[in-house]
């Protein structure tokens, strides 16, 4: 359409593909070296992950099926793209968003919300269905024909897809989306931290240690996360600041976080499980050295098994 354009792209800290970049790259340089080559367009990232996690606490539109705040989403980003308008003297914002496309924030209700609330009344164009909503002022004053937008309705991507074609882009994510919080496994570990610690005590980046090994509420109210593989030890080894680390002594097996309080109920039936899903699991007992936080080492002893009592999250 001929404009000239800024193009926004906002991590709040949930997004699948960023938390693996982050468990590979934790120096945080993904978030300067998203590659975009085929837009044409000037690119910022924008980390807006603390001002999602208090959102994420009291979203004042609820959630979706699991623990996707979506509307309050889309109006905090749409708010920080507002602000970036009025900051280059921008012409409108304009989204990739389509009508019917997704059930909780892209209904037409949902929409007029959404705009409203982030402050872009009649300033926020979405041309693959702008054909079917009320014109914008940007299409009053003449920037552009009703003409030059799409009517695209609905769940299939079919009809975006044959476009990204026609433009040549191919490199694009999964139309199927990548938040973590509308996936039913991640939402139930979510919720369960929610319960036990508190959100206040998860920072942005702890979201992707949800993300890695098996977790598991122990029998006394304590948890482990135990590595499934070499990659989810490394993973956990980045949060030895939240707790203790377990692994078995002259034995290859997965690493174990602890995560406190645990009481010496909770510290056997981790020992338990560390064993059973190591090398160990055919031995009648397992040594266990214990690393906390604090400096402290202790060495337990465990026969390898499935403990009572416990609950995998």
């Amino acid at each position: 359409m001929g404009f000239e354009v800024l193009a926004l792209h906002f991590v709040v800290g949930y997004e699948l593909g960023h938390l693996r970049t982050w468990l590979a790259d934790p120096s945080g340089r993904f978030l300067e070296k998203a590659s975009f080559e085929t837009m044409q367009a000037r690119v910022e990232v924008v980390d807006i992950r603390e001002d999602f996690q208090r959102l994420l606490a009291d979203p004042p539109h609820g959630f979706g099926r699991n623990l996707n705040p979506c509307i309050d989403c889309k109006i905090l980003m749409l708010s920080k793209a507002r602000e970036r308008m009025e900051q280059e003297n921008a012409a409108f914002v304009f989204t990739g968003e389509v009508l019917g496309q997704r059930p909780m924030s892209q209904n037409r209700h949902s929409l007029d919300k959404i705009e409203k609330a982030a402050g872009l009344k009649n300033r926020l164009l979405r041309p693959l269905c702008g054909a079917r909503l009320p014109p914008t002022q940007a299409e009053e004053d003449g920037l552009f024909s009703r003409s030059q937008l799409f009517a695209i309705e609905g769940r299939s991507r079919k009809e975006q897809m044959e476009l990204a074609q026609q433009l040549g882009i191919t490199d694009y994510p999964s139309p199927a989306g990548g938040c973590l919080l509308t996936d039913p496994q991640y939402a139930r570990r979510l919720r369960d931290w929610l319960k036990h610690r508190g959100l206040e005590k998860m920072t942005p980046d702890e979201s992707a240690l949800l993300l890695i090994g098996r977790h598991i509420r122990l029998p006394a109210g304590g948890k482990a996360i135990i590595g499934r593989h070499q990659a989810d030890n490394d993973g956990i080894l980045r949060f030895s600041s939240l707790g203790g680390l377990m692994e078995a002594v002259d034995v290859p097996g997965p690493t174990t976080l602890l995560l406190e309080p645990m009481d010496a109920t909770d510290i056997q039936a981790a020992g338990r499980l560390t064993g059973r899903y190591g090398k160990a699991k055919d031995q009648d007992r397992v040594s266990l050295q214990i690393r906390w936080p604090d400096g402290r080492q202790e060495t337990i002893e465990s026969p390898p098994g499935e403990p009572e009592g416990v609950y995998i999250l």
